[in-house]
């Protein structure tokens, strides 16, 4: 958590370093609270998640998301310990949008994620990816011309019993 708070003060720094003309590019770092669940086991990993997108208009943007896990979480189950982590996911969606006022604008994501998620128990591992309909919203407010704060909620794989999804805080920047 230490790295993303100095990877956001960067973020920050460069908006207030660069006010003049802004691009329709922008990349976004977050921090993403997963939650995947099914089959009676829930797992609470963390996943380092970079979006990059394209302004086409004011109302609609593209992005393509990456993530990558950077936290697991382990349970007891009959008393053996398992292991939950996402390897990596990644995406791309569609970004409806509308600035509610000055600062703040509100969005949804419509896209397609593929994931793959591994589960060690003493002795053995077993990982599996797939993908499926990806959607959220959220909220960005601006706290420079260049630069932002997010919070998302996203449902990234749901199908076969197998649920996973969750709530990212992040920075942005509007090159």
């Amino acid at each position: 958590m230490k790295k993303f708070a100095v990877m956001a003060a960067a973020v920050l720094a460069m908006g207030a370093a660069h006010a003049e003309t802004v691009s329709p590019l922008y990349g976004e770092l977050g921090y993403t609270f997963v939650k995947v669940h099914g089959d009676g086991a829930t797992f609470h990993p963390g996943v380092l998640r970079g979006l990059v997108g394209y302004d086409f208009h004011p109302y609609f943007a593209v992005e393509g998301m990456f993530g990558a896990g950077v936290n697991d979480d382990s349970i007891d189950v009959s008393g053996v310990s398992v292991k939950g982590e996402v390897e990596h996911t990644y995406g791309f969606y569609l970004k409806p949008k509308y600035q509610v006022s000055g600062a703040m604008t509100v969005f949804a994501r419509l896209g397609f994620a593929d994931s793959k998620i591994k589960v060690k128990v003493p002795g053995a591992s077993a990982s599996d990816s797939d993908s499926d309909f990806s959607y959220g919203a959220g909220l960005s407010y601006a706290i420079s011309p260049k630069a932002y704060l997010s919070a998302d909620y996203m449902s990234y794989y749901n199908k076969d019993g197998i649920k996973g999804d969750g709530f990212t805080l992040g920075v942005g920047y509007k090159f």
